[in-house]
């Protein structure tokens, strides 16, 4: 297929550009206007912003493509909160504006709008949360993803686009932003390793409990959502397990080979709090999705990718 990926220049959108080239499939890139760069692996990169309506229905006029992965939004839960017109605009009318270009000029496209398990809440639930049960949103960014998700599963049912929605849970590997919990680690570790930073590290509260899902495993789930999933439907991408941040935070000291003295950052802190479970059934019975990448190699080649990025300079 010809595969259309919005956000294609992030931290996704380049793992997912590996795994649908490897796959067979071309890619059309997106970038924001003004990142000209050609994004490597495409056949074509074109910079337009998900807010401009008829930008986005010229693309999709012109490059006709076969299936979209619509990964491009505002990411950040904490600049949903400073930003909250530009959230809702980015993440809610972009996915709209996206799902309009494909109504009108690509209707027989398949298309996956990726949003957030964030929708859910983070209030523990007394069972392994299912796609049909109801969302709980406790943040802007949660909400406009909500938001996202019940509209292109509202378009596939009124126009008949087959359209789906991907949920998933937190995901890290190499070429994280440090703005995540995971990379902000590894880097600072390798920082200490390296001598460029004293043996101490301010964080926020450890005990809270994430789902982790590697970003490679993320995107092959996307890429078989888009070959074989169901029009129409949401699906959970999650590990089904739930780690705490001082499991992974004494990993990555491991790893790297430092045990550095650890201090409490009030602006960092929370409280203590606990993603629910996620029911990854359905996208097992559909395309035959399961996670197959241990915790401990995505650390480790998170790790490795910080320390050629230093290397680099």
């Amino acid at each position: 297929m010809r595969v259309l990926v919005t956000g294609a220049a992030g931290f996704v959108g380049g793992h997912a550009l590996t795994e649908l080239r490897r796959a067979g499939h071309e890619v059309v890139a997106t970038v924001l206007p003004g990142q000209t760069d050609q994004v490597p692996g495409a056949i074509a990169t074109v910079g337009v912003d998900l807010v401009d309506a008829d930008g986005m229905a010229r693309l999709f006029s012109s490059h006709t493509p076969d299936a979209v992965l619509h990964l491009a939004g505002m990411a950040f839960v904490p600049m949903a909160w400073d930003q909250p017109q530009a959230a809702f605009q980015i993440n809610t009318i972009g996915t709209i504006n996206v799902l309009e270009a494909a109504r009108r000029h690509t209707p027989n496209a398949r298309l996956l709008a990726v949003t957030s398990a964030q929708l859910y809440g983070h209030q523990p639930r007394p069972t392994a949360i299912r796609e049909d049960d109801p969302p709980s949103a406790d943040n802007l960014y949660a909400l406009t993803k909500w938001s996202a998700d019940a509209a292109t599963r509202m378009y596939a049912a009124r126009y008949g686009l087959h359209a789906m929605t991907a949920r998933p849970c937190n995901h890290i590997g190499p070429g994280q932003s440090e703005s995540f919990v995971v990379s902000a680690f590894a880097r600072q570790l390798i920082a200490i390793a390296n001598g460029k930073q004293p043996s101490v590290m301010k964080v926020g509260n450890l005990a809270s409990q994430r789902e982790f899902t590697d970003v490679r495993d993320t995107v092959r789930a996307y890429r078989l959502l888009l070959e074989k999933g169901r029009t129409g439907c949401a699906y959970n991408v999650a590990t089904g397990a739930l780690t705490t941040i001082q499991a992974l935070f004494d990993r990555l000291c491991a790893i790297v080979g430092v045990a550095p003295e650890i201090t409490i950052d009030p602006a960092l802190y929370r409280p203590t709090d606990s993603q629910p479970i996620l029911d990854t059934s359905r996208i097992l019975e559909h395309v035959g999705w399961r996670p197959e990448i241990p915790i401990e190699t995505t650390l480790r080649d998170v790790v490795e990718d910080f320390r050629q990025r230093i290397a680099r300079g």
